[in-house]
This record gives C-alpha cells, structure tokens and sequence, in this order.
C-alpha cells in the first residue's frame, strides 16, 4: 500500500508545472484542498523556495543522523549512556576524547577495540595535525612577512619574488621540493 500511493503520487497525481518542485498545489499544498494559496511576487516566492531547499537539506542530513542513532542504540532518540556494547568505550578515557562528541570515530576506524592499531592512529593524527598547523602557519605568514634575499641564487629567484598561496607552488624550484620532500622522510625516519 505505502509504495502504491508514493507510486500513485509521483506517477499521476503530481504534475510539474515547469519549474522544480512546483506541482501547482500552492503553498502548503493547500491548493489540493481547493484553497488558493499561490505565491505570486516572485521575489517572495524565489525566498521561500530557497528556504525550502535549505530546511530539505537539513532534514535530509537529520534523517540519517537518526537512522544511525537508531541502529547504534536501538532508538531514534537513544541514550548513548545506555549503549555499553560498543567497541567504543574502550577508548572513553584516552586523551583527546572531549565534549560534546566524546569518541569520535566517524569512518569506524577503531570498531574492533584493537588498542594497538587505536595508539598508532592516534600517534599519526597527533603527527598530522602538527603538520597541517605548520601548514596553516606557512600559508598565513607569507602575507605579513618575507625572507630577505634569494629563495634560489642559481636560478635567480627572491623569496619576495615567490606568490602567496597556491600559486607559490609552481614557483618554487624542483630542488626545493626536492629539499622538502627530503625533510619529511627525514621527519618520517627518525620518528620525529
């Protein structure tokens, strides 16, 4: 019965009337009752559809936010308190577990409750994110200050010669990164 009248519904009974979403019930869908409830200022009626599609998005990410809240604690609007059968909990107490998301394991990465692979994942994020704070630093810090001098002295370039953000990386010499890459598997290595 359910897929007969969503069939009945999307086959027969919704007509579009040339723009998406307009099935010329009006608004509400009051229109299917006989009640005029057309938005006419176009204006009015590009704002309110654009709310709609915000709200849509929105309820699209909702639903399955609590489909998976329902198949991890058995309710929609599950207490996580309440869920101890998960692999999960081994790591409650590890550092870096913060309010208000607790663990976070979005990808599963840790569902098996392997302390050692767990440890190493987080000896590589602390790693990575140590890396991408560097990188940050470096893509910010070109706009307030440069090096005197030359970047590359053979190839005649100044390090006020070099662009800010990505376009720097085209700039920048084959044996510059070449140094880079070396520091980093200098980095990898030695554990540092």
């Amino acid at each position: 019965q359910f897929f007969a009248f969503i069939g009945f519904i999307e086959l027969s009974y919704n007509k579009s009337y040339g723009e998406p979403g307009n099935y010329g019930k009006g608004l509400f869908g009051l229109g299917s009752l006989g009640l005029s409830a057309t938005v006419s200022d176009p204006k009015s009626r590009d704002k309110k559809l654009c709310a709609e599609i915000s709200n849509g998005r929105l309820a699209m990410v909702a639903i399955i936010g609590m489909f998976f809240q329902d198949g991890l604690t058995g309710s929609a609007w599950g207490d996580w308190a309440l869920y101890t059968a998960s692999p999960l909990r081994a790591f409650e107490n590890e550092l870096g577990i913060q309010k208000p998301t607790g663990f976070w394991d979005p990808l599963g990465f840790a569902k098996d409750g392997d302390a050692t692979n767990f440890k190493r994942r987080r000896v590589t994020e602390i790693k990575h994110g140590r890396v991408a704070m560097l990188a940050a630093m470096g893509y910010i810090t070109p706009e307030f200050f440069k090096f005197p001098g030359y970047l590359s002295v053979a190839e005649n370039i100044k390090f006020a010669d070099i662009p800010n953000g990505l376009a720097a990386i085209s700039k920048v010499p084959g044996a510059g990164w070449l140094q880079i890459l070396a520091y980093g598997l200098f980095c990898e290595g030695t554990g540092g």
